[in-house]
């Protein structure tokens, strides 16, 4: 059982990869979470300063240049002497994501530095498309991992060995974390944080960023908002906007059908095509979306709030939220209601 970690004085080095092509917000959301981690602890009771001592290492010497133009200079690098402490004592190794994740995996050097983290760090994680680089490095054999959204299933094809999970935010498998898309970053950090300090430490910081400390629900509740970005302008798109406006309206598969002037078993069809969902699950998630934000902020009774998103009743709610968010109504409200 790990023991009190706010009792815990010992630092913990950080060691963030970087390569040229990464994603900065992959890269900075994570450090910015244990940043202020430090700033919590050292003005708190235990006093720990520094509990995060965190570094960033390269291939080579020199800035690295990020999918965004942004630049940034390296602690370490490879060509480092052995002896220097980001290869002999890192407590958790983090790899970004990001356009420039194929030509890393076509890296020996770094595939080798990859796997000899992998046996000297207490904690191995990557964000986004860098679960890739942790798979062709060979670690990730009959684990439960998952990506971004949108490389799940070349994942899945790439590497038959693995659990590949499309609609986590991060995972664990023993002592290797994987995460989705960019910002899941700053979601597998906050679990890190936790681990090391308790909840207390995790929800300070999670509160000073102004995320949340733990996303109900899994990717498809993101990645659905940006597949309708692919809609028609002149025929869905107008559609969903529509549904989107008005969630209690007659929302039927008929009645949305002939609004577009196409058949029943049309409409479906080549919405399910554009969106990737069929009409009565977009529905849905349309109308938990719009009772979360209520539960958010108001105080109406779940059976007004039902209402008002057009749900037929309060059971049919609750039974749409379990599916969707997997939380009930109740329990969504507790945890992120005024």
């Amino acid at each position: 059982m790990m023991s009190n970690p706010t009792q815990d004085h010992t630092s913990r080095h950080i060691l963030q990869f970087a390569f040229h092509g990464a994603q900065a917000l992959d890269i900075t959301g994570p450090l910015e979470v244990f940043s202020l981690t430090n700033q919590f602890l050292a003005n708190g009771s235990a006093s720990l300063n520094h509990p995060y001592k965190i570094d960033l290492i390269a291939e080579k010497s020199g800035p690295v240049t990020l999918s965004s133009g942004l630049r940034l200079v390296p602690n370490y690098c490879l060509e480092s002497p052995v002896e220097t402490p980001c290869f002999t004592a890192v407590d958790t190794f983090l790899i970004p994501g990001g356009n420039g994740v194929q030509a890393v995996r076509e890296n020996d050097t770094v595939l080798s530095f990859i796997r000899h983290q992998s046996t000297i760090a207490r904690r191995l994680a990557s964000v986004c498309s860098e679960t890739f680089l942790l798979a062709q490095a060979g670690l990730l054999e009959g684990k439960t991992v998952t990506t971004h959204w949108q490389v799940s299933s070349r994942l899945a094809h790439e590497f038959p060995a693995l659990q590949v999970e499309p609609d986590l935010i991060y995972t664990r498998d023993g002592n290797i974390y994987t995460s989705a898309g960019i910002t899941a970053g700053i979601d597998l950090a906050l679990c890190l944080v936790e681990e090391d300090y308790g909840r207390k430490v995790s929800l300070a910081v999670a509160k000073e960023l102004v995320v949340y400390m733990k996303r109900q629900g899994g990717q498809s509740q993101f990645s659905s908002a940006l597949n309708l970005q692919h809609a028609s302008p002149t025929v869905l798109g107008d559609i969903i906007s529509w549904i989107r406006a008005n969630p209690t309206a007659d929302l039927s598969i008929h009645n949305l059908a002939s609004l577009t002037r196409l058949s029943d078993r049309h409409f479906s069809r080549k919405f399910k095509i554009e969106t990737g969902f069929s009409p009565g699950v977009f529905v849905e998630k349309v109308r938990v979306e719009h009772a979360a934000k209520m539960l958010e902020n108001s105080c109406d009774g779940l059976k007004s709030i039902a209402a008002d998103c057009g749900f037929s009743n309060e059971e049919m709610m609750r039974r749409s939220f379990k599916r969707q968010l997997n939380v009930l109504p109740n329990l969504y409200r507790q945890r992120f209601g005024k």
